[in-house]
């Protein structure tokens, strides 16, 4: 799963692909896309790893680009250029700023955070109109010449109904289109066909208050756009970083907040873009893997390794809540809680798994 982090320029993009990768983005051409890896931290898997005190504890990880920072005065040849990097992301994280710094100004005719979601959203929409036109008028001319496949017939009246959408300023994902559909128009790589986060970059008076001009409005996008939504403060994440776990813990209780923003931001993208956990747990490592909603146990053994999927036998499957309350594995078979299970049983967030391969 690739992440795309878009953003107007001044937004706090980069600020926030820095904080998830802890990469150094500072020899970085700013017209290059940088690709980097971010843990999603899960307590659940602390608790897993203070329970069996492992050599290695290993989160999930979710992986990032930071898309070059959009202008919107920047001519249509450096806008494609900007856009073609997001082509294969499969979904987008759109950074759009609230926060106030006399020291960074306002984008022109862009001086709320309203304003700057508006700009991103019809800048995504009329790219797809591009997009949409040009292959419609392409399939138009194929018609006239040597007329259409079956499937370029099907093409065309996805296509004619997207038209109409992205027309309305409505975005694709909202047609509900069925599997046969997405696949039909996936080489075309609609943004508004992807799932989309906006993350609200804050100051800290107004991370502090929970509140900041034109909240109400934007979450109510969100809202009928079927966006998510999710604050963070980069300045004071910034200074989270920098302080020893101590002084972190009486700067946040200070602000009256008890988990990072960045915390909650990884669960958001991670639960939104249909992705789940589960986990593996011994006293060698204690593990946490990204898969699917609806992979099943043998999609998950091929995602620990290729081998435990080709001897697949049967995978013992516990919950997290029920191992917990449990106490151990010994107790939770004893009430019955580990099911043993064949390769096409749906994994569930959570489950703790044991694979059994032959050998």
């Amino acid at each position: 799963m690739d992440i795309g982090i878009f953003g107007l320029t001044l937004s706090g993009k980069t600020t926030l692909f820095r904080l998830l990768t802890n990469k150094d983005t500072s020899k970085a051409h700013h017209n290059e896309a940088i690709h980097g890896v971010a843990e999603v931290f899960d307590e659940r898997l602390k608790r897993l790893s203070d329970f069996y005190n492992p050599d290695k504890t290993i989160y999930a990880t979710l992986n990032f680009t930071d898309i070059p920072g959009y202008d919107l005065s920047i001519n249509s040849k450096e806008k494609n250029k900007i856009f073609q990097e997001i082509q294969n992301v499969d979904s987008i994280v759109a950074v759009i700023r609230a926060f106030n710094n006399p020291a960074v100004p306002w984008l022109k005719n862009l001086d709320n955070s309203v304003k700057q979601m508006n700009a991103v959203q019809s800048e995504f929409v009329l790219r797809d109109m591009d997009i949409v036109e040009t292959r419609l008028k392409r399939l138009e001319e194929d018609k006239n010449k040597k007329g259409l496949s079956k499937g370029e017939v099907q093409e065309e009246t996805i296509l004619t109904e997207i038209d109409r959408q992205l027309a309305e300023e409505k975005f694709v994902h909202q047609l509900n289109l069925g599997e046969h559909e997405k696949k039909i128009i996936r080489s075309l790589s609609l943004f508004t066909a992807k799932p989309i986060v906006f993350a609200i970059n804050l100051d800290e008076n107004q991370f502090k208050n929970g509140d900041y001009e034109g909240k109400s409005e934007i979450v109510q996008m969100c809202e009928s756009y079927n966006f998510a939504y999710t604050e963070f403060s980069g300045k004071i994440e910034q200074e989270l970083k920098e302080l020893d776990s101590e002084e972190r813990d009486l700067f946040m209780e200070d602000l009256g907040i008890g988990e990072s923003s960045l915390k909650r931001f990884s669960k958001v993208v991670y639960g939104f873009v249909g992705l789940i956990s589960f986990f593996t747990a011994s006293e060698s490592e204690v593990r946490a893997w990204t898969i699917r909603k609806g992979a099943t146990a043998l999609e998950a053994a091929s995602k620990i390794h290729t081998d435990l999927a080709k001897h697949f036998i049967k995978a013992e499957i516990i919950n997290f809540e029920d191992f917990i309350r449990a106490g151990n594995m010994a107790e939770a078979k004893k009430e019955g809680l580990v099911k043993l299970s064949g390769k096409d049983e749906i994994i569930h967030d959570g489950d703790i798994l044991y694979i059994k391969a032959n050998a």
